[in-house]
């Protein structure tokens, strides 16, 4: 009797790329006896903003925590909108209704997946408190055209920069000269600390409120005055939250930092390869990157957009049959029960078509070529059987 074939080994879509001098160094501050915030996130803090080139950077245990923190320091109040893109990921639209906002769903260029700023030049009106951006899959927003859509508008920029670590935009770094910019460090991300995120920001005032509300409305770092036991050793000045990144995370932070240009280029590398081998497929299609002079893609992510016409569902399970991880970034925000309910009107039919048939495809750095032929393989098959 013939044995079953052995399923093959899952390729996922994402894995972090950890080295062993970080993985020592998270050793290093476990030992130290200091493993909550503390120098290692002043570190941090300080090399990212060199790195950038921000006035201010300010490390959160999560983007997610940054973005509740940016609208509570910018004191959202009810009625104040905030234009945001439905094929996002739900936390930064949870965090504007968390925070008393109303979330303004726009569209987004079927091509890139960024906003589309024609939709988003007709939704700015009298309420309008923000608009935050995503750099969807690390391909950098026209911030020239965003910017000028709110000069001499009281209107902040908060850019959704989960995926864009290490992207450009006409030559300087994303979050580098962001009135805002949040970054999340999730382990799919390009830099990772495990969970944490960065805010980055140009003006001093909001980064010294920023800092106090990250940590219970406190404004002196403990870790200073860890040895001065029984002393008036702070004071809450605001009621604040809990969203303060550990040294233990800082540190792997601080490597991943150092080799982030490192891993950026060989996801582009491997972007290159997918980009050329999949033309010409008639299963999917990858995202358009046409880039501006000075941009620079962080790849974060590969999305190809399955066919109309294809049930996204069965090429998953032929991928999947094959050993090939997948995952959907994003099903469109306004579609989900509680945002369809609020918001029962919202129409978006670019965002509703492309939300059904988007699909990301494994990239990440230790990806070996043979792991994209594989992919390609598989995805060439899978279109022999429903494209035959």
């Amino acid at each position: 009797m013939t044995a079953p074939a052995a399923k093959p080994a899952m390729l996922p879509f994402a894995r972090p790329c950890i080295s062993e001098a970080a993985v020592q160094a998270v050793a290093a501050v476990l030992r130290s006896g200091w493993i909550t915030s503390g120098p290692k996130v002043v570190e941090f803090e300080q090399a990212f903003a060199a790195a950038t080139g921000a006035a201010n950077a300010i490390a959160v245990n999560s983007a997610t925590t940054g973005l509740d923190l940016v609208f509570a320091a910018l004191d959202l109040q009810p009625g104040d909108e905030v234009i945001v893109p439905s094929i996002n990921w739900v936390s930064g639209p949870n965090m504007v209704e968390l925070n008393g906002g109303t979330c303004v769903f726009c569209e987004v260029v079927p091509g890139t997946l960024n906003c589309d700023l024609d939709h988003v030049a007709r939704l700015i009106g009298p309420r309008t408190r923000a608009i935050m951006p995503v750099h969807f899959a690390g391909a950098p927003v026209d911030l020239d055209r965003l910017r000028a859509l709110v000069a001499g508008r009281p209107i902040t920029i908060v850019e959704d920069c989960a995926h864009a670590a290490g992207a450009h935009f006409r030559g300087r770094p994303i979050g580098g000269d962001s009135e805002v910019a949040v970054f999340s460090f999730h382990p799919t991300k390009n830099l990772t600390t495990a969970e944490g995120g960065m805010i980055a920001c140009r003006d001093g005032e909001l980064a010294a409120r920023l800092r106090v509300l990250r940590f219970h409305g406190i404004r002196k770092d403990a870790w200073k005055n860890h040895s001065r036991s029984g002393k008036d050793l702070y004071n809450v000045t605001a009621p604040g939250r809990k969203g303060n990144l550990p040294d233990t995370l800082a540190v792997l932070g601080i490597h991943q930092l150092a080799d982030l240009e490192r891993m950026n280029a060989e996801r582009a590398r491997l972007a290159a390869i997918y980009q050329r081998e999949l033309a010409g497929l008639r299963l999917c299609r990858p995202l358009d990157q046409a880039l501006g002079d000075g941009d620079v893609h962080a790849w974060h992510i590969f999305v190809v957009l399955v066919a109309p016409g294809v049930e996204r569902a069965a090429v998953v399970d032929g991928l999947e049959r094959r050993g090939i991880g997948t995952a959907l970034h994003f099903p469109p925000v306004h579609s989900q029960t509680f945002y369809r309910q609020k918001y029962p009107g919202c129409s978006l039919p670019a965002s509703e078509d492309v939300g059904a048939r988007l699909l990301t495809i494994p990239l990440f750095p230790g990806m070996g070529d043979e792991d994209v032929a594989r992919v390609v393989a598989a995805l060439r098959q899978v279109e022999a059987e429903l494209l035959p």
